[in-house]
């Protein structure tokens, strides 16, 4: 009888564990506007304030950025954006490029990729940073609050310091089909 009370505990145990398994393998895949974030989005443009509020040119990326922005629905995530017609670097060898070029085309683009996850309530995503242009980044959140409108995607970072000013940013993006 004591057998019989010790093999059913273990069934037990085993179909808790099954029933977790998939209530953790369902809580993964994106729902609501998870969702509706998988796929891949082009910048459209990026509005930039300064502390005043006034609208300023982005010191990064300039007046007109381009970029790509794509999420999956296994909650990967990679970001890429860059100033338009940066000038090119005097060799094809980053290595021996003078340090200005490098320096401009470095302060000039940024990409960065991990996982995201969703936090609906408050439309924010949160980007976990695995590799970044900027190494500051890597093994830390980007949050993003999100607001998502037919084909377009608008994302706020929380306000930055650029060359020691407050600045607030402003991304637009459009579904890619």
């Amino acid at each position: 009888m004591k057998t019989t009370q010790v093999h059913l505990q273990w069934v037990v145990a085993a179909m808790v564990a099954v029933c977790a398994l998939d209530v953790s393998s369902a809580a993964q895949a994106p729902v609501g506007a998870a969702k509706k974030l998988v796929g891949t989005w082009k910048l459209v443009s990026i509005e930039e304030r300064d502390a005043s509020g006034k609208l300023v040119v982005p010191l990064d990326f300039g007046a007109e950025a381009v970029g790509m922005l794509m999420y999956d629905a296994a909650g990967h995530m990679a970001a890429q954006a860059g100033r338009r017609g940066r000038p090119r670097l005097e060799t094809e060898d980053v290595h021996r490029a003078p340090a200005e070029q490098a320096k401009a085309a470095f302060a000039g683009y940024a990409a960065y990729f991990g996982t995201y996850e969703v936090n609906e309530r408050e439309s924010i995503v949160i980007h976990h940073v695995e590799g970044s242009m900027l190494p500051n980044w890597e093994g830390g959140d980007q949050r993003r609050k999100f607001t998502l409108s037919g084909d377009k995607l608008i994302l706020e970072p929380p306000a930055f310091q650029a060359k020691g000013e407050k600045r607030a940013r402003r991304l637009t993006w459009q579904r890619v089909q």
